[in-house]
């Protein structure tokens, strides 16, 4: 009884998040690329958790073994397929590819057992092969492309909403965790895992793991809004790079762009009369930092500027016109952001000056 629980939770787990982001989907109707594919990737791991319960629970079948091979092969390009719907990046040819050996395996799978042209244990190192080089592909490429999202991010807002995606870092870890124990799993072969210990372990540890997957996901919300398309140099005329910084820093400071928080590359650019990679391209090269950390520099100097002005009678009404007059559209991003920059408190800073 205890045994076939323990099996049966990382079901119970994928079901439930399989409902949780259907419901999702029917209800809101944004973010339906990104719902979407969450519902395809825990619908297709609930069908390969199940095939798993109804083998260790001794019940062998052609289907349970056929939708297997063929799961097994799509749970990981559907969560490269989220992971490209969060970023907002177009789509490609890369998820199909992906998805290929699985629809391979709708077609061998027959033939293996029906045909006897291919051996069932030819089948399955192929399988193992495909579903290694998924699980590799996938983490490399998702890193890869966070990473990428979250430099565009950074080159285009000054207000670092590239921190909305911090929650999928640590879903890509806790992938990456699942990937160790898929991989170790397929290594030995369901065989390996005759005795009911034996299998209660790594079922623990998946259902946790893939408890984790659905609640960073659950809670990680990126409006359409606040990721950067990829930058394109257009018809705006090319200014050598020093002028262009030095219009650059000079329009930031004397139009005070950047007390506004929600200022962007493009406000920057047209500002200059230039485009956002020409700009990006003199801040990078100039200042060795992204947009984004080039205009909070200056707002934590103006900062800095007001917390040291003898004529505020207050310590609270200095930091709230710090605050104000900065640029900064919360108060926690200020905090955060300040103590990065100097290493303390905007209150220790006034008091020190």
């Amino acid at each position: 009884m205890f045994h076939s629980l323990v099996i049966s939770l990382p079901i119970v787990i994928c079901l439930f998040w399989a409902v949780f982001f259907l419901i999702r989907l029917f209800r809101h109707n944004e973010e339906r690329r990104v719902t979407g594919s969450l519902v395809c990737f825990f619908g297709v791991a609930t069908v390969l958790y199940f095939d798993h319960w109804l083998y260790f629970s001794g019940v062998i079948c052609l289907a349970g073994e056929w939708s297997y091979g063929i799961a097994n092969l799509c749970v990981y390009p559907l969560y490269y397929a989220y992971l490209r719907a969060l970023t907002r990046v177009q789509r490609s040819i890369e998820v199909p590819l992906l998805l290929l050996p699985a629809l391979v395996a709708v077609v061998l799978f027959p033939i293996a057992r029906f045909g006897g042209l291919i051996s069932d244990r030819t089948l399955f190192y192929v399988i193992r092969i495909c579903f290694s080089v998924q699980i590799v592909w996938v983490l490399f490429r998702g890193w890869q492309l966070l990473l990428n999202t979250i430099r565009r991010m950074d080159d285009t807002y000054s207000d670092y909403r590239s921190r909305l995606l911090r929650p999928t870092h640590i879903s890509l870890v806790i992938f990456g965790m699942t990937s160790v124990v898929s991989m170790t799993l397929n290594f030995f072969g369901r065989d390996f895992f005759a005795h009911d210990a034996s299998v209660e372990l790594p079922a623990s540890v998946m259902t946790i793991l893939l408890y984790g997957l659905g609640f960073v996901a659950a809670h990680t919300v990126v409006p359409p809004e606040a990721v950067a398309e990829e930058m394109h140099a257009d018809d705006a005329p090319q200014v050598e790079e020093n002028a262009l910084i030095h219009r650059i820093d000079d329009v930031m400071r004397e139009k005070a762009l950047f007390r506004n928080p929600q200022l962007t590359i493009h406000d920057l650019a047209r500002e200059v009369n230039s485009n956002r990679t020409y700009v990006s391209s003199a801040i990078n090269r100039q200042y060795k930092v992204n947009f984004s950390t080039y205009v909070n520099r200056i707002r934590i100097e103006e900062a800095k500027r007001i917390l040291a002005d003898a004529s505020y009678s207050h310590d609270k009404e200095a930091i709230a016109d710090a605050i104000a007059l900065s640029g900064f559209q919360t108060d926690q991003t200020f905090y955060r952001v300040f103590k990065e920059f100097t290493g303390t408190t905007p209150l220790l800073y006034r008091r020190s000056t």
